[in-house]
């Protein structure tokens, strides 16, 4: 995207040059569920205001089954990629536009991958012409993954430019008007178009002729933004023709068996509304008026009011983390229908053409993807009961506060991701951009950015989740040579590709067993190997505007039998270092001679 991409991520929300308020509208829970007959009709109320659309054409007709829960849903065993990823453990995150050369840094610090090197943004990624493909042919000859991709959701109007074409794609609020996101004064497409998946699978298209490894999709479940009076993120999005049609068809497959008079009992749905649910089901509530029912409610200028008793089978987004089985129709198309689709096609494609298998990721936790890309922003759900993690946590005066341990964030995102696909894939995560935590990193001294990645870059290792190294991006932030990080890069990138030290960030278990250690801040976490080694990763926490080294720690930790031996392994030792140890009632204990930001105790 070019460096006009002046997207900023504050709470759960990226908004357009200025911050904004946090979550959209909580869910709201409703009553029980009653069954009865198929529809027929009623005597309408008073009939609704006509409401001229312009916004996002449908598709023909339903999912195959029509729809409805996630458990209705059918998901295609082709969604999911084969190709391989344990050979992906030091990230590098480097976003140019797509006609520069190769960023230098990536070739100098040669880490495994680097997870979106483009981005098409507005019409610059459209065409094949719009790409130094050179860049590719030399990222893939040093033996780097290379991951191009695409925004999912921004829409300009030059992009489709005759009204005819932009309404079919366009998304809208509660009226039916497209909805402006200023300063960029983009819009947002519904990825209930067809037309518009079509678009951006395209895209995706061009870039696999072009020989990528794989693509990376930002912001997939933007198209409920909404951006009333200035206020973006207020959920008044996504109700154009598209969207609802699929909502009509989510509800008679969610309730297959309410009759008319359930309809108006729960929902207050008459005849007028067109929610016809006798219909085949392909096209069964298809015809569903429901913009019309905002209106008539009095709902249309916020249609996720608790007054609304539909808002909840609609539900809400919070960015980047779908909830396939909380019931919504959001928290289910979005993610299990639209990102499915797209996903799939593209597979095939490559499948088809190529005879290859390609990595698929986006910005978030999603299904149906090869690796997880957490994009690192304040508001996340990252924390205890849904509250937000600070993923670059600073002192009062503006210094890192290491202090701070981050393990217990990094163990949630990897957590939601098993819960959320329902397969264990490797899940990574990068500074977005431009964000608040991504400010507070730039706002660090020299030597506590090159602290930052010391000590959280083996931290989210330790619980098995891989920190983009961050090199570049496009709206003009200092970039890793800029900041005098490519010798620490370069040196981290090295220590972590050596095969010994790779192996030990892939296929683990992650333990119940306790670590102890003689000093106090410590983060810890006990994993066992594929081979039956266990290890216990140590992060030093003691630590202000510089980190405090802790010399002689005694750790001990649970084990089944007597290793044959012990090694510490660390980026701040010249080597891999044997070390004595004694075994007694189930534990090994041993003696880390030096611990400055990070040392795993290898049992073997």
């Amino acid at each position: 995207m070019p460096a006009l991409n002046l997207i900023f991520r504050s709470g759960s929300n990226r908004v357009f040059g200025w911050r904004c308020s946090l979550f959209l509208a909580v869910a709201i829970t409703r009553g029980g569920e009653l069954s009865g007959q198929t529809s027929t009709n009623l005597s309408p109320t008073s009939p609704p205001p006509a409401i001229q659309s312009t916004c996002a054409t449908p598709a023909a007709s339903n999912p195959a089954g029509g729809g409805g829960i996630y458990t209705q849903i059918a998901i295609d065993p082709g969604v999911y990629g084969k190709r391989d990823t344990s050979g992906l453990t030091v990230f590098g995150f480097s976003q140019e536009n797509q006609n520069l050369p190769a960023d230098p840094q990536v070739l100098a610090m040669s880490p495994n991958i680097v997870s979106r090197a483009w981005q098409r943004w507005d019409r610059g990624g459209v065409q094949r012409s719009d790409y130094n493909w050179s860049y590719l042919t030399q990222v893939r000859a040093a033996g780097i993954v290379f991951i191009g991709g695409t925004t999912a959701t921004a829409l300009f109007m030059d992009e489709f430019p005759t009204a005819s074409a932009f309404n079919a794609v366009v998304s809208c609020d509660a009226t039916g008007k497209p909805v402006l996101h200023p300063p960029m004064k983009l819009h947002r497409a519904s990825l209930a178009s067809p037309a518009y998946r079509q678009y951006i699978i395209s895209i995706g298209e061009i870039q696999i002729d072009g020989g990528v490894d794989g693509l990376f999709f930002d912001e997939p479940d933007f198209s409920f933004d909404g951006a009333t009076s200035g206020n973006e993120n207020d959920g008044d999005e996504g109700f154009d023709d598209a969207n609802i049609a699929d909502f009509g068809g989510f509800l008679c497959g969610k309730y297959p068996n309410y009759s008319p008079a359930d309809w108006h009992s729960k929902y207050g749905i008459t005849t007028a509304d067109n929610l016809n649910c006798s219909k085949s089901a392909a096209t069964r509530g298809r015809m569903f008026n429901y913009r019309g029912y905002l209106a008539r409610n009095g709902w249309q200028a916020s249609p996720l009011t608790k007054s609304n008793p539909l808002a909840a089978e609609w539900g809400t987004i919070v960015e980047g983390h779908p909830e396939p089985k909380n019931g919504t129709f959001t928290g289910t198309y979005t993610s299990l229908v639209y990102w499915q689709d797209i996903v799939l096609t593209l597979r095939n494609y490559a499948r088809q053409k190529y005879k290859k298998e390609i990595y698929i990721t986006a910005n978030g936790i999603f299904p149906f993807v090869d690796f997880q890309m957490q994009g690192l922003w304040g508001g996340n759900p990252d924390g205890p009961g849904g509250s937000s993690v600070n993923y670059c946590p600073r002192t009062a005066d503006g210094h890192l506060d290491g202090t701070q341990s981050l393990l217990a964030a990094f163990m949630a995102i990897k957590q939601r991701s098993a819960r959320i696909d329902g397969r264990v894939v490797p899940v990574t995560a990068f500074i977005d951009w431009p964000t608040d935590v991504m400010t507070d990193y730039l706002s660090l001294p020299t030597s506590e950015k090159s602290d930052y990645w010391r000590m959280y870059l083996p931290e989210a290792l330790a619980a098995t989740v891989y920190l983009n190294l961050h090199l570049a991006d496009t709206v003009g932030d200092p970039t890793a040579t800029q900041l005098g990080l490519m010798p620490l890069f370069e040196q981290t990138a090295a220590f972590y590709k050596v095969p010994a030290h790779a192996a030990l960030y892939h296929n683990i278990i992650d333990l119940p067993g306790r670590v102890t250690a003689s000093a106090a801040n410590i983060g810890t976490n006990l994993t066992q190997l594929s081979d039956g080694r266990t290890v216990a990763h140590l992060i030093n926490h003691n630590y202000s505007q510089g980190f405090q080294e802790q010399d002689g720690v005694r750790v001990s930790f649970p084990i089944a039998r007597a290793p044959g031996s012990v090694i510490l392994v660390s980026p701040d030792y010249g080597a891999d270092t044997p070390v004595a140890f004694s075994y007694s009632g189930g534990q090994v204990q041993v003696t880390v001679p030096k611990l400055v930001a990070y040392v795993a105790v290898v049992s073997n």
